[in-house]
């Protein structure tokens, strides 16, 4: 047996995926993530499609999402259903020793991200098809593999043109699983914080784009077809950049950091050889911060076991910023709100929505965590998980497979905005 078949057998054993899932499920599966919804952004306004979209679905209090709170860690472990000590993309900016390199948004090498597989690639080993309309990680060849359509990431491309390009892709390309991503309304959340009204605005627009593509959906009759799963990458809290930060260098000497790959809610530093212990010490009693030695960083957090995770952790209390007068305090100082903190805050937690032919209706579910969505996904699509830090038994009752199903399709009035 080889390497691969014998982790494909583990997984079985350990997280659960039924024996035979082949034709139990519609064979069709989208996954959209909304870059920073909160999960109390749906009891802000009136959000007349994300209630019809739950009433004929299922709803999650909110999801337990991965630290560090940010976009690419948790938008790669959503795919590979593992932590992202596992999957290597530690932060947004991270440093990587071995290769004595620093990573950034945008960088598609495949050395950083083939740590672990994503779901547009495992279903090809099933002899399945998938599409990514964007999500980090996306633009990268992975174990040799990509998904039969991608694109290089566009910030500009209008909402409602990634809608009617996945719905070519499901109705002429035949695509059986694919990702759609919008990045609000993360933009607006950051520009004037989670509680303006702005982002009540940008709720509603979102809420627009939702029904436009259940709308879609139905003009091309694929209701009976696709499974929809919306969900989303962290939360959100409102920041002070003048009155609420903490400057590492105000509390140690320049002389002994090498580097700080990363700061905000969270900071990274690789102090100089010998200094870590100093390092530590005088960030110990600073007030606003907790600071940590790697091997010291909470079990809860996964979060120390890979060598992009730096000698030092500090951790802002929530609203606060850590920064070392660098470039990166003047660009966020017209924000008014970000992300990074302790995922068990409860600002930083995301939504999960989900309706389709397969989705129980009209049900609500407590809280669930990111690595379940994984083999969620891989249950609907029929085929057996790569290793995952998730479980199916969590999530499992959010389905009714297709020879349970004794209700006719309902026409939807759906409300595009």
């Amino acid at each position: 047996m080889s390497l691969k078949s014998a982790l494909v057998c583990l997984s079985v054993c350990l997280f659960g995926i039924s024996e035979q899932t082949e034709s139990k499920y519609a064979d069709k599966l989208l996954l959209v993530s909304m870059d920073g919804f909160r999960w109390d952004y749906l009891y802000k306004t009136y959000t007349p499609n994300f209630d019809l979209f739950v009433k004929h679905g299922i709803k999650v209090d909110y999801v337990n999402n991965s630290f560090v709170t940010k976009t690419f860690p948790n938008h790669y472990t959503i795919v590979t259903g593992v932590y992202e000590e596992t999957h290597g993309i530690v932060d947004n900016s991270m440093y990587d020793p071995l290769f004595d390199e620093k990573f950034h948004m945008g960088m598609t090498d495949t050395k950083w991200w083939n740590e672990a597989e994503p779901i547009w690639c495992h279903v090809k080993r099933y002899n399945l098809t998938s599409g990514t309309y964007y999500w980090p990680g996306s633009e990268t060849e992975i174990n040799g593999l990509r998904p039969d359509k991608w694109l290089k990431y566009s910030d500009h491309t209008p909402f409602r043109k990634r809608v009617d390009d996945v719905m070519d892709w499901f109705t002429n390309d035949k695509l059986n699983f694919v990702t759609l991503y919008f990045p609000e309304p993360d933009h607006t959340g950051h520009a004037h914080g989670p509680d303006s009204p702005e982002i009540v605005e940008k709720v509603k627009e979102m809420d627009g784009i939702l029904g436009y593509l259940m709308l879609k959906l139905e003009e091309n009759q694929l209701t009976d077809e696709v499974n929809v799963i919306v969900t989303s990458d962290h939360g959100m809290h409102s920041i002070d950049v003048k009155n609420k930060v903490v400057d590492i260098y105000d509390h140690v000497n320049r002389s002994q950091v090498q580097r700080i790959p990363s700061q905000g809610p969270v900071a990274q530093i690789q102090p100089v050889d010998g200094q870590t212990d100093a390092v530590v010490n005088q960030l110990r009693n600073v007030p606003h911060i907790t600071v940590y030695h790697k091997r010291d960083i909470p079990d809860r957090l996964h979060y120390k076991h890979n060598r992009r995770i730096m000698p030092v952790l500090v951790m802002a209390d929530e609203g606060w910023l850590i920064t070392d007068h660098s470039a990166s305090l003047s660009r966020a100082k017209h924000y008014h709100g970000t992300h990074g903190w302790d995922n068990s805050l409860m600002s930083m937690k995301p939504i999960f929505v989900a309706s389709g032919p397969n989705f129980k209706k009209n049900t609500r579910f407590g809280p669930i965590r990111n690595v379940d969505i994984y083999p969620l996904m891989c249950e609907l699509m029929g085929i057996p998980p790569g290793p995952t830090n998730g479980s199916l038994d969590s999530v499992i009752d959010f389905l009714v497979p297709s020879h349970q199903l004794t209700d006719p399709t309902v026409h939807v009035p759906w409300i595009v905005g």
